[in-house]
């Protein structure tokens, strides 16, 4: 195969205060974006770039300090899902363009004079959810039963692909962790946790009981330490710290003051620290918690941009309504968030806001 073209799709902004780096990619008709994902200690991005007839998918690197390194334009496929290899090597599935069938094949972003064009599979609709061993592992919960997709290598390149049905309950909550996959979901009155391997295989199990909160997100989980479980009630934020023995304590953390709507998986950006990202009917935001502390919480509500709850911080961006799609780590304890300006004509959204942010990790304890 070819490699990408390299491309100058974007007039490129940054800013740069004490609290973060502000990015801005604008494009001259339009861009959306599909993925992210670390590369390294950078920021890889797949974007839909528009033009006066369609769209190209574009890749972007850029550092964590904010800075572009190059864009690359995708020639073989759009519906572009980023993932790493076993080696950190950044893949990308895609579905190329073919008049009758829609078959997805996954290639190497960078780097692809000795691949040779792959057979084509149904597209795996689940999201990327790490590494364990020689596998990439791919989730989907929102179907029944539960899914995993395993991409296996052999010599940094793919040997196969498992599709795995993943036994009752559904609706599972995954967290992966060196070489476990941790699944958790509702099992009558009680909480079903699970260790499987990479081919699907149950390890250990055991239930508890959160009585009435309801674990939002998995910060940690782990049969033979303490695990550690994000709850919210009409704002109010806690942990819900588990031990060994199912034992469960809550912890406060913060009053938002308004109920959450949504929150996305944490991405682990350093020892014992995850970063979040929500939504509330009056704005978005991301948290991070380190040590079973609210490090920082940055929230759109009242501002002009992302004021931390935790901390006297302001990150200024000067349009209306923001909306996050997407969150990766880069340098440890250093995260990108990406954002956009909401247009009531979505393929009028010229302009990408990269935020790049070293966190502090001295919380509210």
């Amino acid at each position: 195969m070819n490699n990408n073209k390299t491309v100058a799709p974007f007039q490129i902004e940054t800013t740069r205060t004490t609290a973060a780096v502000v990015t801005r990619l604008t494009a001259i008709k339009g861009v959306s974006h599909k993925d992210n994902l670390n590369c390294g200690d950078q920021t890889l991005m797949a974007n839909y770039v528009y033009n006066d007839r369609s769209y190209d998918t574009v890749y972007t690197l850029m550092d964590a300090v904010g800075v572009v390194i190059e864009s690359y334009e995708e020639e073989d496929g759009i519906l572009p899902t980023l993932f790493n290899s076993p080696t950190e090597e950044p893949f990308v599935s895609v579905v190329p363009y073919h008049p009758d069938k829609e078959l997805e094949i996954s290639i190497p972003v960078f780097n692809r004079e000795q691949t040779e064009r792959p057979k084509g599979n149904r597209p795996f609709t689940g999201d990327f959810i790490g590494v364990v061993k020689d596998t990439s592992l791919f989730y989907d919960g929102d179907k029944k039963p539960d899914r995993m997709l395993a991409i296996v290598f052999k010599d940094g390149i793919i040997k196969k692909k498992n599709n795995i049905k993943v036994p009752p309950p559904a609706q599972n909550k995954v967290y992966v962790t060196g070489e476990e996959i941790h699944l958790l979901a509702k099992d009558g009155e009680q909480w079903l946790h699970r260790l499987l391997n990479e081919k699907g295989e149950e390890l250990r199990r055991r239930h508890f009981s959160l009585a009435d909160k309801y674990p939002r997100e998995i910060i940690h989980l782990s049969f033979d330490d303490g695990s550690c479980l994000l709850t919210e009630e009409e704002g109010q934020l806690e942990l819900a710290i588990v031990d060994a023995a199912g034992n469960v304590t809550q912890k406060p953390l913060l009053d938002l003051g308004d109920p959450l709507f949504n929150t996305w998986p944490p991405v682990s950006i350093g020892p014992g620290a995850s970063a979040l990202r929500f939504n509330t009917e009056f704005g978005n935001g991301w948290m991070v918690i380190h040590n079973h502390q609210l490090a920082e919480l940055f929230y759109s509500k009242g501002v002009k941009g992302y004021k931390n709850l935790v901390k006297d911080e302001l990150i200024s961006i000067p349009e209306g309504k923001l909306i996050i799609s997407g969150l990766n780590k880069t340098r440890e304890n250093a995260l990108a968030v990406i954002i956009y300006p909401k247009s009531n004509k979505p393929k009028e959204e010229k302009t990408l806001i990269i935020i790049n942010r070293t966190i502090t990790t001295d919380g509210n304890g």
